[in-house]
């Protein structure tokens, strides 16, 4: 009979499933997915694949261009909770600013609040870890400068910025509320803008157009999402 037991045990052990990993966010999400030589520059989540391509985890993009956090309320159930995920990045925000500015569909602040916390509830509730990621940037440089076509002056680049804090600020303070992990992109991106972008560049820092992000943003990401990944698996 033991003999019996420890084979089950084994055979258990053998069709166990990898770590799941879900990405939840946008078009910088969507197309952090790209392989090298396909894509204009290699994603953060094509990085992690080659990173842990010799270790048992699963990685699913669950990026959608052009979301805001109403548009996750609509999906998430189907893309995250009915996947049941161990570990779930939640990179939102830029579009729930941005969208304000260029096409009047942006996200009042409160609404953008509650909306994450419907889903950080839904997602403990699965018993999965979760990582709050802040929205990073609109624009490089302190000045004017063209996203999509739309010029964006001085003073408007200035109050995108001023909202962008005020929703990273949120994503801190659901991290804390709700006890699990931040990363703090908008830190690290204004930290890393600030020491090497001595000409003022609007973009091509960290990004191509001021938003979505080159080869230096993507690396940058997956190497601090690598690290949250590790810790959570070990």
């Amino acid at each position: 009979m033991k003999y019996i037991i420890s084979i089950l045990i084994v055979l258990l052990g053998s069709f166990q499933r990898p770590t799941r990993v879900v990405f939840l966010g946008d078009s910088i999400t969507e197309m952090a997915d790209n392989k090298e030589g396909e894509g204009i520059y290699a994603g953060f989540i094509t990085s992690l694949r080659n990173t842990f391509e010799d270790r048992d985890i699963e990685l699913i993009n669950k990026g959608v261009g052009g979301d805001k956090v109403t548009d996750l309320l609509v999906r998430y159930d189907r893309d995250v909770l009915q996947l049941r995920p161990d570990i779930v990045f939640i990179y939102i925000g830029i579009n729930d600013v941005w969208h304000k500015y260029d096409f009047g569909t942006g996200t009042d602040i409160d609404a953008y609040e509650n909306g994450l916390r419907r889903i950080i509830q839904d997602i403990i509730a699965l018993d999965a870890k979760i990582i709050l990621c802040t929205p990073t940037v609109i624009g490089e440089n302190q000045g004017s400068f063209t996203l999509n076509n739309h010029f964006k002056s001085i003073k408007e680049t200035k109050t995108m910025n001023d909202d962008l804090d005020a929703f990273a600020q949120v994503m801190r303070n659901l991290s804390q509320e709700f006890s699990v992990e931040l990363l703090d992109l908008r830190s690290i991106f204004l930290d890393y803008i600030s020491e090497n972008n001595s000409e003022n560049k609007p973009f091509d820092v960290l990004t191509y157009d001021g938003v979505h992000l080159n080869s230096y943003g993507n690396q940058i990401i997956a190497d601090q999402m690598a690290k949250f990944i590790i810790r959570n698996i070990n």
